[in-house]
């Protein structure tokens, strides 16, 4: 089993997965301008559901983050332990995300930025995930 479990976009996330695919990140952009994140519903400034799609730079800031040693889900186990984290897009969201590299180098602060892998296995592949990794050459502080 792949440590990314096989992901099947459903028709409310096809757009984002396809842009995925591309390498592309796809957010939600409203009407006031802001971006938002891909399960946003309604622009909070304006309360508009009118929302189009937006591509963004893939770059951001982490927040925090978790080092997950236990699954909380049968399809997760092969995946412990894996880094669960919080990263700012430059665009302005915050997103929960899944963070590549090694956790003992990670600091509040440090630019980050998105990958693309596929999930499933090389028999059964799925969806295109952007996971995200730290910039090289920002670690170790």
């Amino acid at each position: 089993m792949s440590t990314f479990p096989q992901v099947e976009p459903d028709e409310a996330s096809a757009a984002f997965y396809e842009a995925a695919a591309r390498g592309e990140l796809l957010m939600q952009r409203g009407p006031s301008g802001t971006v938002l994140p891909p399960e946003a519903r309604t622009d909070p400034e304006t309360g508009s559901p009118e929302l189009e799609p937006v591509v963004v730079s893939g770059e951001g800031t982490l927040v925090s983050w978790v080092v997950v040693h236990q699954a909380p889900l049968p399809a997760l186990a092969d995946a412990v332990p894996y880094v669960s984290a919080v990263v700012e897009l430059a665009e302005g969201p915050w997103l929960m995300v899944r963070l590549l590299g090694d956790p003992t180098t990670l600091h509040a602060g440090d630019p980050v930025r998105a990958r693309y892998v596929t999930s499933g296995t090389d028999e059964e592949p799925g969806a295109v995930l952007p996971v995200f990794q730290q910039v090289p050459g920002t670690a170790p502080r």
